[in-house]
């Protein structure tokens, strides 16, 4: 089974504007493997499409904490709150159905109150350091664990209420 057995990719899609309406973080919905399934993207700040213009950023910093998460969220069954490798607060909620692991829906790009910017690891990832992160610091908000929390329980009230029994 896939998502896109449950709901229609456009429904996938109008969940992610909502979520990212209530939180302004990157909201996605991935697969079993950590892929997204749409197109849909609403940046949570300025440094994240500087990442994700660069193949290098998209594979050393955004695919691999989006293999963590599935690996993590199918693993324990249970939603998962960390930070990638640049240091942005992620959370990412399973999605099951009759036991098996579909996907997750989640948030990623701001930071916890503690929490700071890898600006230093972001640009050896990418392989520059005049990119102008610095500059860009400004654009990302601080969200609280209390905050990741409401968000994750949104994402798992409507996950119960599309899920097939």
């Amino acid at each position: 089974m896939h998502l896109t057995d449950i709901i229609p990719i456009e429904k996938w899609e109008a969940f992610e504007k909502e979520l990212y309406d209530r939180s302004e973080m990157n909201a996605c919905v991935y697969d079993n493997q950590g892929n997204r399934i749409t197109s849909y993207v609403s940046w949570a700040n300025e440094i994240c499409p500087t990442i994700k213009s660069y193949p290098e950023g998209i594979a050393a910093i955004c695919a691999v904490a989006n293999q963590y998460f599935a690996k993590e969220t199918a693993k324990t069954k249970q939603p998962v709150v960390d930070e990638c490798d640049a240091g942005f607060a992620k959370f990412a909620v399973p999605i099951f159905y009759k036991h098996e692991f579909l996907g997750t829906v989640g948030g990623c790009g701001h930071i916890l109150p503690d929490g700071e910017v890898e600006t230093f690891f972001i640009e050896k990832a990418i392989g520059g350091n005049d990119l102008g992160l610095e500059k860009k610091i400004d654009t990302v908000k601080q969200i609280s664990e209390n905050d990741i929390n409401k968000l994750v329980n949104f994402v798992q009230t409507y996950l119960k209420d599309i899920l097939p029994e």
